[in-house]
C-alpha cells in the first residue's frame, strides 16, 4: 500500500512512522482547525497520521456559549500577522485601531503555543506542513476602520491591509522554516471573492452593499499576494462554478487563472450536481493544470473507517463525465471543519475532538485507497 511508511523507493524513514525529507510528500491534510484548547493534542496526531502528506499546523479553539460550543476565530488568526496595522476586538468585530492591539497580542500568544506543540512533535520531521489562514480578501472584509466604516471601501485601507498582511505571512513562513526546517504549503480560505466581484457586502447597517470592485482590482491583488506567500499557495473556494459580473457570467477559472492560482482546494459538496458540469469544471482545471484538493464533510472523521463510500463518492461522478478512475490519485484530499470567518466564529455544535481525530485518520486512509486505484 502506498501510505505504508515503511514503503517508498528504500527512502529511510524514522520513528513514528515518519517519513524523512528525502521522501516524496503526497497530498492529503486537514485544514488543521481543532476543536480543543490544547494544540499539543492536534500536534501529535498530526505528525502521526499525516507524516506522508502535510501535517497541519493546528488552530485551535476556545469554549464559546458557555462551554457548549467551540470557537476558532479565523480572522484572529489572520490579524495577528499584520505588524505594522493595530487591529483589536470589538463587538462588531476585528477593527483596525489607534491603539496597540493588545487583542492581537493575545492571538500571537496563542500561536505561541502552538507553535511550542509543532516544534515538539515536529521535531525531526522534516517534511513541509500546511498552514491554513483567510485569504486577503476574506480579511479585508471582515475589518473595520477605528470608526466602525469597512476597510473595504477605502482603497488606501485595503492596499495597506493586502501588503502588511503579505508581509506578515512571508515572516511567519520563515518563522516555522527556522523552526522544522522545511517552508509550509500556505492554504488561503477565501469565500469571499464572489460578494466582493458583484457588490453584495453590506454595509454596517445591512441596509444597503459596499460597491463592487473591480475584476482586475482583485485579482491583481491576489495575484501580487500569492508572489509573496509562494506558487504552489492553495486558494480554498466554496465551489467552482460562476460568478455574475456586471451582468455577465465569469469562470472562477478564468479568474483563478488571472491570478496565478496553481493549486486550489473546493468542498466535495459542492460539486453535487445531477448533470455533472461540476464536475466537468474540475477536470477542466485538472486538465489545464491546476492541483485539485477535495474537501471532505467534516462529519466524514466521525466514521473514518468508511473509506469504501469516499471512494465510491468520487469515482462514480468522476466516471461519468468520462474521466479516467486511475487519475483520481490525482487529487489532493483535505478533511476538517473549514476555518470560521464569521462572528461568532463557531464550529458546529457537533464538533469534538474525537471527530477530528477521526479527520486526520480518514485523510491518511483515502489518500492510500486512491492510490491503490491508479
Amino acid at each position: 500500500m502506498s501510505g505504508d511508511p515503511t514503503s517508498g523507493g528504500g527512502q529511510p524513514v524514522i520513528g513514528g512512522g515518519r517519513t524523512t525529507a528525502t521522501a516524496p510528500q503526497r497530498a492529503f491534510s486537514t485544514t488543521g482547525v481543532w476543536p480543543g484548547e490544547d494544540p499539543r493534542q492536534g500536534a501529535s496526531a498530526s505528525f502521526d497520521d499525516l507524516a506522508a502528506g502535510y501535517p497541519a499546523i493546528p488552530l485551535t479553539g476556545a469554549p464559546a456559549q458557555g462551554g457548549s460550543r467551540w470557537a476558532v476565530d479565523g480572522t484572529g488568526a489572520a490579524v495577528r500577522l499584520l505588524a505594522e496595522l493595530p487591529v483589536d476586538l470589538g463587538s462588531y468585530g476585528w477593527r483596525l485601531s489607534r491603539g496597540e492591539g493588545r487583542d492581537q497580542r493575545v492571538e500571537e500568544s496563542r500561536f505561541g503555543r502552538t507553535l511550542d506543540a509543532v516544534g515538539e512533535y515536529g521535531e525531526g520531521y522534516g517534511g513541509r506542513t500546511l498552514l491554513t489562514l483567510p485569504g486577503p480578501w476574506t480579511l479585508i472584509r471582515a475589518l473595520s476602520l477605528p470608526g466602525g466604516t469597512p476597510v473595504l471601501g477605502d482603497r488606501g485601507a485595503v492596499r495597506d491591509v493586502v501588503q502588511d498582511y503579505a508581509a506578515g505571512i512571508t515572516a511567519e513562513l520563515d518563522r516555522c522554516e527556522r523552526l522544522l526546517g522545511a517552508r509550509p504549503r500556505v492554504r488561503l480560505w477565501e469565500p469571499s471573492l464572489d460578494a466582493i466581484l458583484t457588490g453584495s457586502v453590506p454595509t454596517v447597517s445591512g441596509f444597503r452593499t459596499l460597491p463592487a470592485l473591480a475584476e482586475q482590482s482583485v485579482t491583481a491583488a491576489l495575484a501580487s499576494f500569492l508572489r509573496r506567500t509562494g506558487p504552489d499557495t492553495i486558494l480554498g473556494l466554496p465551489e467552482l462554478g460562476h460568478v455574475r459580473i456586471s451582468g455577465k457570467a465569469v469562470a472562477h477559472r478564468r479568474l483563478l487563472a488571472d491570478a496565478g492560482v496553481g493549486a486550489l482546494s473546493i468542498p466535495l459538496e459542492s460539486l453535487e450536481s445531477f448533470d455533472g458540469r461540476r464536475w466537468e469544471a474540475v477536470a477542466e482545471a485538472v486538465d489545464a493544470g491546476t492541483e485539485v484538493w477535495l474537501r471532505l464533510p467534516a462529519r466524514a472523521g466521525e466514521r473514518p473507517s468508511e473509506v469504501t463510500r469516499w471512494v465510491d463518492a468520487l469515482a462514480e461522478p468522476w466516471e461519468r463525465i468520462g474521466m479516467n478512475r486511475a487519475s483520481l490519485s490525482g487529487f489532493g484530499i483535505l478533511t476538517g471543519w473549514e476555518l470560521p470567518v464569521g462572528l461568532p466564529p463557531l464550529l458546529p455544535a457537533d464538533a469534538s475532538v474525537r471527530t477530528a481525530l477521526g479527520n486526520i485518520a480518514l485523510a491518511r486512509r483515502l489518500a492510500d485507497a486512491l492510490a491503490e486505484e491508479s
